[in-house]
């Protein structure tokens, strides 16, 4: 179901260009990933004397895994209606669906969620350009699309196996060794 449109007063249609050093855009782009928002959201918020609160490291790491796993399932949703292949599907329905879910209700996995980001976003500019070929009309080759979704699966398979255990109690420590 679509969002509902938002009332035109709420829209953000106007700009403001802003000119800066080299240095200044740096400082801008580093606070703004100091408090885990994009750089229009840091400057957005300076600007209307509203400070953006800093999100917590948890809170970064799982933000930024579950926009890679929501891409990574779209993408894989448009292989497969491109080839055909149903096993594309399925990748995009467990990846975008038992995983993102199992990973919302995970505590203690942020180490181990920043330490494999980088290659879960690596695999999933992958199968995005490969969706992205397929959408246009363009050809892309069969063997690579395989080895992308290898490459999801191989990307995942760390976060698959720490959210398929059971969680750790209260009293005993989690994968991270920190109590929970």
């Amino acid at each position: 179901m679509a969002r509902p449109p938002l009332d035109p007063e709420q829209r953000r249609t106007k700009y403001l260009r802003v000119r800066l050093t080299p240095a200044e855009k740096r400082d801008v782009e580093r606070a703004a990933e100091e408090v885990g928002v994009t750089v229009a959201e840091y400057a957005r918020a300076m600007l209307t004397g509203k400070k953006p609160k800093a999100k917590s490291r948890r809170d970064r790491a799982m933000t930024a895994l579950l926009y890679e796993l929501s891409s990574i399932a779209t993408n894989l949703g448009q292989l497969a209606d491109a080839t055909g292949e149903d096993i594309y599907r399925q990748w995009a329905q467990y990846i975008g669906g038992q995983l993102v879910e199992r990973v919302s209700r995970r505590d203690g996995i942020a180490d181990l969620v920043e330490e494999h980001l980088p290659e879960i976003n690596t695999a999933g500019h992958w199968v995005n350009s490969l969706a992205h070929r397929a959408n246009m009309g363009k050809d892309f080759d069969i063997y690579e699309a395989r080895d992308a979704l290898l490459a999801v699966q191989k990307a995942v398979q760390p976060v698959h196996a720490i959210v398929s255990q059971p969680a750790p109690t209260k009293t005993e420590p989690d994968t991270n060794g920190d109590a929970v």
